[in-house]
């Protein structure tokens, strides 16, 4: 084989292989959302196309410690829909329509029992504690918490009722970076897109993220909109038990003992539905849940967690877009608003919340 041969076996090859990775950077957008990247989708199809609101500046306080050291009304322990974009959350939401001060501290990085003895926790506790759990983690971390002891705390909250003024911070449309083209290459969007499509193509199972086809097309503004990107990890609770469920639900009442028996501060359980829950009944072809969580849940009528899945669904059926973001397994700016509202209303018809003279 002479040397001219030999290039051209070589550098034939590559020429294609690289005027493809070009073509991509140049056609694909950059890459915004969790769940096209796991899954090597393109944010051409799945990227939201209607703007999501957002707020100037943040109405709330993101602590990244864990040790709560001054005085606040409203005190987040959360996970990622809690702090994924702190300009869009819900937090800004429900603290414009209430007044109140509210901090957001990661719910993994705290350790209750410690958190409750601090001195300013002791000194001034907070009105009100939420604990936010994304639902596919919530067997897990409530679970860990399960001390053995499913009775709720004798000592009920006995504060005021805790006065609102809501502000009138107002949100601005923001659009998802679309930039391309030949100008623009996209490059490093184009090798992760060829590459998750070469191991999807080999092992299936790496996939992370799964596409199902949907009965409507008008629940999302993205281009495939009668298509649903789910995390591979919801489904992982249709494996779980009623076993299991009920020692979670334990380990969220020992939860709500441990800050409520102070008698000072309400504690609220927050279970943010996975997206696969959310969407389930525009689903084609899928088998619906045989446990309902939130039915088990709601038979432990001491427990204080409001029904954001009820909330939700609701916003969703009535065809609002993207009330969860196409290409994310995060809520849009529609999905915080709901939420926050939801939360208001469970805590006004607990009668926790006063409306301003």
């Amino acid at each position: 084989m002479n040397f001219r041969s030999y290039n051209s076996i070589i550098l034939i090859p590559l020429g294609i292989l690289f005027a493809v990775f070009v073509s991509l950077a140049v056609w694909v957008e950059p890459i915004e959302g969790d769940l096209t990247r796991l899954g090597g989708f393109t944010e051409n199809d799945f990227g939201w196309n209607e703007p999501q609101q957002r707020f100037s500046s943040m109405l709330f306080t993101l602590e990244e410690g864990d040790q709560y050291d001054r005085y606040y009304d409203v005190v987040v322990l959360g996970d990622s829909f809690s702090h994924t974009f702190p300009l869009t959350q819900w937090q800004n939401y429900f603290v414009r329509e209430t007044g109140l001060s509210l901090v957001t501290y990661k719910v993994d990085d705290i350790d209750i029992e410690s958190f409750v003895v601090s001195p300013a926790y002791q000194d001034h506790p907070p009105r009100i504690v939420i604990y936010e759990t994304v639902e596919r983690s919530f067997v897990g971390r409530a679970t860990s918490w399960n001390k053995g002891n499913c009775r709720t705390t004798s000592v009920p909250y006995q504060g005021e009722r805790v006065r609102t003024l809501p502000g009138n911070q107002t949100t601005q449309p923001h659009m998802r970076n679309t930039e391309g083209g030949p100008f623009h290459p996209n490059l490093s969007s184009g090798a992760h897109y060829l590459k998750r499509l070469v191991k999807k193509t080999f092992n299936k199972k790496s996939n992370r993220a799964i596409k199902i086809h949907l009965n409507r097309n008008d629940l999302f503004s993205n281009r495939q909109s009668d298509h649903l990107l789910v995390y591979r990890n919801d489904f992982e609770r249709y494996g779980i038990s009623k076993e299991d469920l009920d020692q979670a639900i334990c380990g969220l009442s020992y939860i709500q003992n441990t800050f409520q028996k102070n008698g000072k501060t309400l504690f609220v359980g927050m279970i943010a539905p996975d997206k696969l829950t959310a969407y389930q009944e525009f689903a084609k072809d899928f088998d619906r849940e045989k446990i309902r969580w939130m039915d088990e849940i709601k038979k432990h009528r001491t427990l204080n967690v409001p029904n954001l899945n009820v909330a939700l669904k609701n916003e969703i059926a009535r065809g609002t877009w993207d009330v969860y973001l196409p290409n994310d397994t995060h809520w849009g700016s529609a999905g915080h608003r709901t939420v926050a509202r939801a939360l208001q209303e469970y805590l006004n018809r607990m009668g926790v919340l006063a409306p301003s003279d």
